[in-house]
């Protein structure tokens, strides 16, 4: 009879399986992740227009890299002082 309180190597491999791709797709930024997929929600709303959509998405990554880059700077300058 197997022991009930070690976990299953399929269960240790579903968990490995998620835990690789929760580090790779967020890493150390949540936010960021959040951001690019409000970015692709964004662009897929304006998919109809030419011109919107792109130029609006442009925009967005750029705020959204602008607000990494401020964050990190801020954590930075924050853990000198």
């Amino acid at each position: 009879m197997p022991n009930d309180k070690r976990p299953s190597a399929l269960r240790k491999g579903i968990k490995s399986f998620f835990s690789f791709w929760k580090d790779f797709l967020v890493g150390d930024s949540p936010v960021l992740a959040l951001g690019v997929i409000a970015i692709l929600g964004v662009a897929y709303l304006l998919r109809n227009s030419a011109v919107l959509a792109p130029v609006t998405a442009i925009i967005l990554v750029l705020v959204l890299m602008t607000f990494a880059v401020w964050q990190k700077t801020r954590k930075r300058h924050h853990f000198q002082s």
